[in-house]
């Protein structure tokens, strides 16, 4: 058995999370998933180097060196063109909570698997002490 890395929420994101999950079984679902795994801190509390809503991130595809930047946002604002990326997508998902260095893995809709590498965290709300986003 594969072990899971516990993530990180924030008590703010998680509050936000079954706000938009509750309209949404499939979401809720979803949520549920990275609830089981998820440790709830403060908001106040939550490392630098860790992947929270509305983090701007660096990634890595090793397999062909290409470098991607995303914002993981909450679904009214994802616009994949734009590089904002629904947080209960596959790739939002293994993104939230996720720690800079950290590998993740996920299934976009081409079914092919993905693995990425957070390269480096270039905004994160808690750590820029903005609280409101």
């Amino acid at each position: 058995m594969k072990k899971t890395k516990t993530l990180y929420l924030t008590e703010l994101d998680l509050t936000r999370l079954e706000k938009h999950a509750a309209a949404d079984p499939k979401m809720q679902d979803m949520l549920d998933d990275v609830l089981e795994r998820a440790a709830i801190v403060d908001s106040r509390e939550i490392p630098a180097n860790v992947v929270t809503m509305n983090s701007q991130v660096t990634l890595v595809d090793e397999a062909s060196s290409e470098q991607m930047t995303w914002t993981v946002v909450y679904p009214p604002n994802a616009d994949f063109s734009q590089g904002r990326l629904n947080v209960f997508s596959p790739a939002g998902l293994a993104l939230l909570g996720a720690k800079r260095g950290e590998r993740i893995h996920f299934t976009p809709p081409s079914g092919t698997p993905k693995a990425l590498r957070i390269e480096k965290i270039l905004y994160q709300p808690e750590a820029a002490d903005d609280f409101s986003l």
